[in-house]
C-alpha cells in the first residue's frame, strides 16, 4: 500500500482511551475500487504508529484537504 497523504486525511484529532490515550486520527485511501477507512493513533510519546482501525468504509468519506493540496 502507497503512504498516507495529507490529501486522505479524513477526521481528526479523535480522543482514544485504549492506547495510552494518545489521539486518533482517520484516514481514507481507494485501493482496487474500494474506499478503505484507516485510523491511526501516535501512541504514547513518541512510540511508533498503531492502526486502530483498517477496513472498506462503511459509508463515503469526506476529504477537507483534497483540493487544498492538489
Amino acid at each position: 500500500m502507497n503512504e498516507l497523504k495529507v490529501t486522505d486525511y479524513s477526521e481528526g484529532p479523535k480522543t482514544e482511551n485504549l492506547y495510552g490515550g494518545a489521539d486518533m486520527w482517520v484516514f481514507g485511501k481507494k485501493i482496487k475500487e474500494h474506499e478503505v477507512y484507516i485510523k491511526i493513533t501516535l501512541g504514547v510519546g513518541g512510540a511508533q504508529v498503531i492502526c486502530i482501525s483498517f477496513h472498506i468504509a462503511e459509508s463515503p468519506m469526506k476529504y477537507p484537504l483534497k483540493h487544498q493540496f492538489l
